[in-house]
């Protein structure tokens, strides 16, 4: 057995790079801490908290409905409690809602698509 200790970061494919950065800093409200190319990858590494989210472009774009090739994979991200409701109402304005609130005993859930057609999740503690 491999006792892990935590994430070291989270990785999305994207098809545009910087369609995603824009999404994923103008909308979520992340920050930009290096964009690099490694190993023959481009990628954008992003602050999310005290974590990382890494954004990797795809070798070439996918046309795809996340829902039924992926079902519900998705990423889930933590929000502060008087900023939820703000934060649905936000993701609807922007045509980017898709279904919820789900309330689970961990707290209340809402999924959307990001600018990539990635199945994401904003997620709120009891």
């Amino acid at each position: 057995m491999i006792q892990t200790t935590g994430i070291y970061h989270i990785g999305i494919p994207v098809d545009d790079l910087d369609r995603a950065e824009r999404f994923y800093t103008e909308i979520l409200g992340m920050k930009v801490e290096a964009r690099a190319q490694e190993e023959g990858a481009v990628l954008s590494r992003l602050k999310c908290g005290s974590a990382d989210v890494v954004l990797f472009k795809r070798p070439r774009p996918l046309a795809r409905n996340t829902l039924k090739e992926d079902g519900i994979t998705h990423q889930a991200f933590e929000v502060a409690p008087e900023t939820f409701d703000k934060a649905v109402d936000f993701l609807k304005s922007q045509g980017l809602y898709h279904s919820g609130p789900v309330v689970r005993p961990s707290g209340r859930a809402v999924y959307f698509f990001d600018s990539e057609g990635n199945y994401q999740q904003l997620h709120v503690s009891k």
